[in-house]
């Protein structure tokens, strides 16, 4: 798969890899193209106006004192620069006045970038959010199965939001350098000796710091897997509920997760402990840096003023400097989840299905199965070996044979869920992948022996499959499927809350709910896999008795394992291990398949 990552490759700069993969992202679900240069912009005049103001520090020392000369400012064009602007603002009054300006001009400017910066970021979160959403619903589904829910969830739910961090940390790192070479330039016309002590200091504490990286690294993949790892506890306690309770397990499923969740605690604390070296780090660094100027300040004959403005603009310096190896040091510790959102936003089009480009608005003749072989993965052994059978349009078809006959995958296949990786499937004589996916699937509903349903009302599962139904459309298909003798006595009726996957209704009414849902899109081809084998066999009758006689002339395909189901049925298909055993009328098959399906031995066929 194109972005799977390669354990071979080496990692190298994990800041540069990591912008390399936002540029990518950015690409993808588009880049703020205006934006960025407008903040970049407004980052640098905020970060002007600071540097200007502290810089008028050193007029202010200048005028207030009211002296020249080597003993307060020391001699040359720092003093002849300072003469002038004296003279331009005229009084200390002015100057304060200029100050107060720059300062509620800086507020400003910092406000607008914080508005605008948060608005990016969410457009940003939001569209790769959506891409991602996207891309799990139209990627073939071996995809998402070969992928556990948690990873997916964490990338959708969490790490998606990392893209724009990272894009705010890559813009305000391009705003920490411009502002450092600002805040240096200014340096550079009050003393050059000066700025060359900055320089050298800065850049030695930048290579002290690089230190941090590689640990960031290392611990932003620990975190990547005890997140992921936590929420797999997460998805198996709410999902496994009932059956943790039902085998008393709640106190060995407590001690996992309690060890998961301290993993993920101190691989977070020792994040944070590796960030609190930033701070005092950097304020180390930087009072060794004015340490050394203040030492060398007679020597060099700087004079107070310069004294006093040098230090002033090193010390609103230092957090620039700070947000900039902050923001370095994120960049390479999220450099493993970037990297998740990637692979989900290029998967390989050897990933994706033909959606088929002719148009199909009914099943006319039928559907033909013509030496059709299925494997699920590459390497393992073949599910369907040359199956060949016909479904006849119009008429009822009964699938039937032993656990792991193969009779899912061929409604997996119906449902262009998989792809078979020999023969064809023929649709009117048409393959099916050359047919519209969206028009074939309108045709079809399908309802089967475990019911997928969702957290929600009774109502929402069964409009899941025609979200446009009528309410007297849903009441419909519930008296159908026999729902609405257990839901409308209900006090909410069919706003009742179903409860986690259903588990408030029994085995028997989850399959009822789920066929209405089936029945509610009045399909062309209804396909019923064992969907009502939680039910007895009155209630059975009915509802099939309804289905019937609205759907006299339909297509159907019954996966069953009664027999008489088997013999009410026009047409037969016995699946035995991959190869059909027999196809035809219900006596035919019966008569070929003998003693197998002899009433007796029943509970030795299942479909």
């Amino acid at each position: 798969m194109t972005g799977e990552p390669d354990p071979a490759r080496p990692r190298g700069n994990a800041r540069r890899e990591t912008l390399r993969d936002l540029s990518r992202l950015l690409d993808i679900v588009g880049k703020p193209r205006r934006a960025t240069p407008l903040l970049i912009a407004l980052g640098l005049a905020s970060s002007l106006a600071e540097t200007v103001g502290i810089t008028m520090i050193l007029l202010f020392v200048y005028t207030a004192v009211g002296q020249s000369g080597g003993t307060i400012l020391g001699t040359g064009m720092t003093q002849h620069l300072l003469d002038r602007a004296a003279a331009f603002f005229g009084s200390n009054f002015r100057l304060a006045l200029v100050i107060m300006a720059l300062i509620i001009a800086r507020g400003a400017l910092a406000m607008i970038y914080y508005r605008i910066s948060s608005t990016i970021g969410e457009r940003i979160s939001e569209r790769v959010r959506n891409r991602i959403h996207g891309e799990y619903l139209s990627v073939a589904y071996p995809f998402i199965q070969r992928h556990e829910q948690a990873e997916l969830m964490e990338v959708l739910g969490t790490e998606s939001h990392q893209v724009a961090a990272v894009y705010s940390a890559y813009t305000r790192l391009i705003i920490n350098i411009c502002s450092t070479l600002v805040f240096l330039a200014l340096l550079l016309a009050i003393s050059w000796k000066v700025t060359a002590v900055a320089i050298v200091g800065g850049v030695l504490l930048s290579l002290a710091l690089r230190g941090l990286s590689a640990p960031a690294v290392r611990l932003g993949d620990a975190v990547k897997a005890t997140h992921q790892l936590l929420g797999e506890h997460m998805l198996l306690t709410l999902q496994g509920m009932r059956t943790i309770r039902a085998y008393a397990q709640e106190e060995a499923h407590q001690r996992r997760f309690v060890e998961s969740s301290r993993a993920s605690r101190d691989i977070s604390l020792a994040l944070m402990r590796l960030a609190s070296w930033l701070s005092p780090l950097t304020e180390v660094g930087y009072l060794m840096i004015l340490a050394v100027i203040v030492a060398c300040a007679s020597w060099w004959n700087l004079g107070l003023a310069v004294t006093v403005g040098a230090v002033a603009l090193l010390y609103r310096l230092q957090p620039h400097t700070r947000e900039l190896e902050g923001n370095l040091l994120f960049i390479a510790q999220v450099q493993p989840q970037m990297r998740s959102v990637l692979r989900m936003l290029e998967i390989g089009r050897e990933n994706y299905y033909p959606d088929g480009d002719l148009p199909i608005t009914d099943l006319r003749e039928g559907v033909e199965f013509r030496d059709v072989a299925f494997r699920y993965d590459a390497d393992g052994a073949d599910i369907l070996r040359g199956v060949s059978f016909t479904l006849p349009a119009g008429k009822t078809t009964a699938l039937i044979g032993t656990s792991g006959a193969g009779k899912t995958t061929i409604v997996g296949l119906l449902l262009r869920l998989y792809l078979c990786t020999g023969g064809s499937i023929l649709v009117d004589g048409v393959p099916l992948g050359d047919l519209r996916r969206l028009d074939w699937l309108r045709l079809l509903a399908v309802a089967g022996q475990d019911v997928d349903l969702v957290e929600g009302t009774v109502i929402d599962n069964i409009r899941m499959a025609a979200g446009e139904a009528s309410d007297d459309q849903v009441r419909r298909a519930a008296r159908e499927a026999g729902v609405a003798e257990f839901v409308e006595p209900l006090p909410e009726g069919y706003d009742t809350w179903i409860g986690q996957e259903g588990m408030r209704f029994s085995g028997g009414q989850r399959q009822r709910i789920g066929l209405a849902r089936a029945l509610i899109r009045d399909p062309e081809f209804l396909i019923l896999d064992e969907a009502m084998s939680a039910l007895d066999r009155g209630l059975e009758d009915r509802v099939r008795a309804a289905i019937a006689d609205r759907r006299a002339g339909r297509t159907m395909l019954v996966i069953t394992h009664r027999l008489d189901t088997v013999r009410d049925a026009e047409h037969v298909i016995w699946l035995d291990q991959g190869v059909v055993r027999a196809a035809g009328p219900p006596s035919a098959v019966l008569k070929e398949a003998g003693e197998l399906l002899d009433p007796s031995k029943v509970k030795d066929f299942r479909a």
